[in-house]
C-alpha cells in the first residue's frame, strides 16, 4: 500500500514535492489494492474544471487519488486529457502548475510514459527554463528523468541546455539535472563535458554537496570528472569531504583506486572529524574486498 499524504496545510506547490517523494519511494502497480477516498473523476474533466476555475482548486487528496489511478487509465484517455493538463502546466498560477506536474509525473512513470509524452517533451523543457518556482522546476526535472521505459534523446538536450544557463536560480538546481544526466547518458561526451564545466563554476556549500552526491554513480567512468570529485577530499569543509568519500564509494573500484592515497591520508589523520576518518576507512576496506574478488 502506498504511503498516505501527511495531514498538513502546505501550499500545492510545496505538496508537489510530497507527492513526487511518495511516487519515488513507493512505485504504484496498477493492479494494487488500496483504500480509496472515492473514485477519482476522469483526468481530462479534472483539469478542465481547474482551468475553468483556477482560484478554487480541488482538495490535494483528490489529486493524490487521481495520480494513483493514472497507472490503470487507458492510454487513449491519457492522450485525450493531455491538452488540458498542458494548459494547466502553462498557467501563470503556480498552484495550477503544481497540479499539472503531479499528474505528468504519474504519467511519465507508466510503462508507456515516453510514448505518451514524447511529442510534448519540448513543452516541458520550455517551461523548465521559464518558470520561476523552484519546486515546479524540480518537478519538471523529475518528470523528464522518469520517463519510462527510458527518456528520449530530446531530454538529454534539454538538460544540457539547462546546465548552460547562468541564472543563479537555475544553476542552484543543476545538481538535480546532473543526477538525471549521469543516469540517462553517462557515456555521452556532451554530458561529461557539461559536467566538467559545471564543476569548475563557483558553488556554495549546498550546491557543491548536492552535485557531488549526484555524481556518485558507477556508470560514470570519466576519469577527469572522477579526479575532480577526488580533489574534494581536500576541501576545507568537513561535510564536503565526507560527501566526496561517500560519492567515490558509490562510483566503484576505479574511483576508489584513484582516491586511495587521499583516503589513506584521511583515515590516518587524527585531526579529521570522526565521521570523515570512519568513512575513509570503510572506503578502503571496500576497495580491499574488491581486489580480493
Amino acid at each position: 500500500m502506498r504511503a498516505s499524504l501527511p495531514n498538513c496545510h502546505a501550499s500545492p506547490v510545496t505538496l508537489l514535492a510530497v507527492i513526487i517523494c511518495i511516487w519515488l519511494t513507493a512505485p504504484y502497480s496498477p493492479g494494487q489494492t488500496r483504500e480509496r477516498i472515492q473514485r477519482p473523476i476522469p483526468l481530462k474533466l479534472f483539469f478542465e474544471r481547474i482551468l475553468q476555475n483556477p482560484s478554487s482548486l480541488p482538495q490535494f487528496e483528490q489529486l493524490h487519488e487521481l495520480t494513483l489511478d493514472i497507472g490503470g487509465v487507458r492510454a487513449e484517455d491519457i492522450t485525450s486529457a493531455l491538452p488540458a493538463v498542458f494548459a494547466a502546466l502553462g498557467s501563470e498560477n503556480e498552484n495550477v502548475k503544481a497540479y499539472a506536474c503531479a499528474a505528468l509525473f504519474a504519467i511519465a512513470g507508466r510503462p508507456d510514459g515516453t510514448g505518451l509524452l514524447r511529442s510534448r517533451v519540448g513543452l516541458i523543457g520550455q517551461d523548465l527554463l521559464s518558470t520561476r518556482e523552484a519546486n515546479i522546476r524540480a518537478g519538471e526535472i523529475a518528470i523528464l528523468g522518469s520517463l519510462r521505459p527510458s527518456p528520449p534523446p530530446e531530454v538529454v538536450s534539454i538538460f544540457l541546455d539547462f546546465l548552460k544557463q547562468r541564472d543563479p536560480e537555475l544553476r542552484a538546481q543543476g545538481a538535480g539535472v546532473i543526477f538525471q544526466l549521469v543516469h540517462i547518458a553517462p557515456e555521452d561526451p556532451r554530458v561529461t563535458e557539461a559536467v566538467r564545466e559545471f564543476l569548475t563554476l563557483p558553488m556554495d556549500k549546498k550546491l557543491k554537496i548536492d552535485t557531488v552526491n549526484a555524481l556518485g554513480n558507477p556508470q560514470l567512468r570519466d576519469t577527469s570528472i572522477t579526479l575532480m570529485v577526488v580533489s574534494l577530499l581536500d576541501d576545507m569543509d568537513t561535510d564536503v569531504r565526507a560527501t566526496a568519500i561517500q560519492a567515490i564509494t558509490r562510483m566503484g573500484r576505479h574511483a576508489l583506486e584513484l582516491a586511495e592515497p587521499a583516503l589513506v591520508r584521511l583515515a590516518a589523520d587524527s585531526t579529521q572529524p570522526e565521521n570523515v576518518t570512519k568513512d575513509a576507512k570503510r572506503a578502503l576496506q571496500l576497495l580491499d574486498r574488491m581486489r580480493e574478488k
